[in-house]
């Protein structure tokens, strides 16, 4: 009988050390899903970092093509200016002046041009202003804008003044003028006889042709 008993509870023990192995590879086996879980958001952040080279790539582009599309400002090199019309009413006068491209590419004028008048030694007139506007006897509110001139084109403008005299006052009269294009440095000198009486000269920003002045 003795002997059963220490059998026994040698089986015993034998089945609670086989049952506790069987429970030892469960958790063994929940704690290898674990990294599995874990390897979700690394993927994710790959696949949310691929477009950044795209964007990058994208913007590097962009400002190629602007700048091959885009004229640059005309030089005064490449153009040349004349009168091209005249009018005149209630004392008041309108020239109106032509730039031409001559150059075999397109480019851009934009603002209002420069002017000086000259009197016969070739110095500055004295007693004149000249003034930037966009409005004249002959024409109301007219903007700046950019004009792209493409070879053999033309922009226009305009040099307004009252040429109505007094007996008492002598108005100064030009021999030459000075026409700069806009945002350039040279200029071009034209004989041109202009009569302000008032001391006031305006000048208009360039506008394509066909726009009303």
């Amino acid at each position: 009988m003795r002997i059963l008993i220490m059998e026994g509870s040698l089986l015993l023990l034998l089945t609670a050390v086989t049952t506790g192995c069987v429970g030892s590879s469960s958790v063994t086996k929940q704690s290898q899903t674990l990294p599995a879980s874990t390897e979700q958001p690394t993927k994710q952040t790959v696949l949310a970092s691929t477009p950044t080279p795209t964007g990058k790539a994208t913007e590097n582009s962009t400002p190629e093509a602007t700048t091959a599309t885009n004229p640059t400002g005309c030089e005064t090199s490449q153009l040349s200016v004349r009168r091209v019309s005249e009018d005149a009413g209630v004392g008041n006068v309108a020239l109106t002046y032509a730039f031409t491209n001559n150059a075999s590419s397109p480019c851009n004028l934009y603002g209002y041009p420069g002017l000086a008048l000259l009197d016969a030694k070739d110095q500055p007139l004295q007693g004149i202003k000249v003034i930037r506007s966009k409005n004249t006897y002959f024409s109301s509110n007219q903007p700046r804008q950019q004009v792209t001139l493409a070879p053999g084109k033309q922009a226009l403008f305009q040099i307004a003044y009252n040429h109505i005299s007094s007996p008492e006052k002598n108005c100064p009269t030009s021999s030459k003028i000075e026409i700069t294009p806009p945002n350039t440095y040279q200029h071009f000198t034209l004989t041109e006889q202009i009569k302000p009486c008032t001391g006031k000269v305006r000048v208009t920003p360039v506008r394509a042709v066909g726009t009303q002045p």
